[in-house]
């Protein structure tokens, strides 16, 4: 664009006059700040200079060409400093093709998806000509924020001592804008020598801090301005990638490793409400295998996503290479058939097998529900991708029994004696007592379930008191046998096969 085409179109937005015509009509390609010992800028490039407190010069070798007066005389340093810098991007728009800042973007989002942060930042520095820092929050700098020295007593003075985050503070630059993720802030008040290009980091638009690029090498460009908020999108992805800077779910899945590590359950309340995370009171825990090859780390990622909108407290982490997660419900929420339904419908989605613990009220409690989880998951005798352990509690009980070939002596007599009298006459007796007590002993559940009128039920229930002598009526007496079924199952499961049972056989110790 031409000189005098691009001093018209600033007209547009901003207070400006010409000054005195060039005698030709440069092609601009490029605009940038002057810098105190420059007196003639580079060919094709418009130099911004400071005039006067509002005003800022446009040159073009050692001429001015107009003057920008920027705000009221009411407008604060933070809105004269935001006007300087719409007034370098509107610059950068008209005179550099929108093309060439998208091909350089891509070009490190490329690098950010493969390499780690270290790469991603080198090559950020060298897209910039300047060296950048990572500022957190709170103003401070992350140990692996620069890859070039911070040179220059005033920046270093301005990152070391904090200057950039009470800077931001104090120009009302805050975390709790709407816009915050696409706000840059030219810094040159006071600050340091050079001016300071400020842009903030955010992941899924949760406030990370801010990436800082001091004009020390290189003078602060349209090119620059134009770059840095992209940038600053890629870095940002780079950071919570590679675990360099967690966002603000990340940490609150941390409380999950801490209650699953430390024993003073008395912090417990402190930290969640550092973390401004409500200590669940009422909560299940969960053990999460891939049924695939996905990763822990892809497998965290996909059940936050489908389980974050259905639950109040979601917490979900990797602990000892595993997923885990805890969730805030109801004991009525727990025991209703929908819990069931919608857990069960996540594990097609996330093509994984959820080990569900009891229902606990005590945070302390988290460990020994990651324990039975955890012991749940190495039995063979569960079926199916959603498995609560309440349901495997008898199959954990016969698995810390030592010596596998003493179970098949506590299976009730009245159930070998069914079994023998099934071989031995072809009858169905042990699949009807089965299904007797599978239907909790209701016999015109039992009878449509196995295909029978009631009166042939009732003869069969008959037959299997006059075999047995069991009460079928008592409930003490269903319990046992319900329990000789599943001690049959478990050996079945465990490919159980008789043999000599040990005549030194020790006193079973815990695995």
């Amino acid at each position: 664009m031409q000189l005098s085409q691009l001093i018209t179109q600033l007209a547009t937005k901003f207070d400006s006059q010409p000054v005195t015509p060039l005698a030709n009509d440069p092609d601009i390609l490029q605009a940038q700040f002057a810098t105190n010992h420059e007196a003639v800028g580079p060919a094709q490039t418009v130099l911004l200079r400071p005039h006067a407190p509002r005003q800022v010069r446009l040159c073009y070798g050692d001429q001015a060409v107009a003057v920008v007066t920027l705000g009221p005389q009411t407008a604060t340093v933070a809105t004269i400093q935001n006007q300087l810098l719409q007034l370098l991007l509107m610059i950068g728009k008209l005179v550099r093709p929108a093309t060439t800042a998208l091909i350089t973007i891509n070009q490190l989002a490329i690098t950010a998806i493969t390499a780690d942060f270290d790469a991603v930042l080198q090559q950020t520095v060298q897209l910039l000509g300047n060296p950048v820092a990572i500022i957190d929050l709170n103003g401070q700098v992350l140990s692996r924020s620069h890859t070039t020295a911070l040179n220059g007593a005033s920046i270093q003075t301005a990152v070391t001592q904090n200057q950039i985050g009470r800077w931001l503070l104090e120009h009302g630059f805050a975390t709790n804008k709407t816009d915050f993720s696409t706000q840059i802030y030219v810094a040159h008040d006071k600050l340091s020598s050079v001016p300071m290009l400020i842009t903030p980091l955010a992941a899924n638009q949760e406030p990370l801090g801010y990436l800082v690029m001091p004009a020390l090498k290189t003078p602060l460009s349209a090119c620059h301005a134009l770059l840095i908020n992209d940038l600053g999108k890629v870095i940002a992805g780079s950071l919570v990638k590679n675990q360099v800077l967690p966002t603000a779910t990340a940490q609150h899945d941390r409380l999950l490793n801490m209650l699953l590590t430390e024993r003073q359950s008395t912090t417990f309340a402190a930290q969640f409400e550092k973390q401004r995370v409500a200590l669940p009171t009422a909560m299940v825990f969960l053990k999460c295998e891939p049924l695939t090859g996905q990763s822990p780390v892809v497998l965290q990622q996909r059940l936050r996503y489908l389980l974050a909108p259905a639950f109040k407290t979601v917490l979900i982490t990797i602990h000892q290479q595993q997923c885990v997660a805890l969730l805030s419900l109801s004991l009525a929420d727990y025991n209703s058939p929908q819990f069931k339904q919608r857990l069960q419908k996540l594990t097609i989605q996330a093509d994984c097998r959820l080990i569900v613990s009891n229902f606990y009220q005590h945070p302390a409690d988290t460990f020994a529900a990651y324990t039975v989880c955890e012991r749940t998951s190495q039995l063979k005798t569960y079926r199916g991708r959603v498995v609560f352990c309440e349901d495997e509690f008898y199959n954990l009980a016969l698995a810390r029994v030592n010596h596998l070939e003493i179970l098949p002596f506590f299976i009730n007599p009245a159930l070998k004696g069914l079994l023998d009298y099934d071989a031995q006459h072809e009858t169905e007796l042990v699949a009807t007592l089965d299904a007797y007590l599978m239907a909790t002993c209701h016999l015109t559940r039992t009878a449509e379930q196995l295909y029978v009128h009631p009166n042939t039920l009732r003869n069969r229930l008959k037959h299997i008191l006059e075999i047995t002598g069991c009460d079928l009526r008592d409930a003490n007496t269903c319990f046992k046998l319900a329990s000789a079924f599943k001690l049959q199952r478990y050996l079945e499961r465990n490919n159980y096969t008789p043999t000599v049972v040990p005549t030194d056989d020790p006193e079973p110790t815990g695995n």
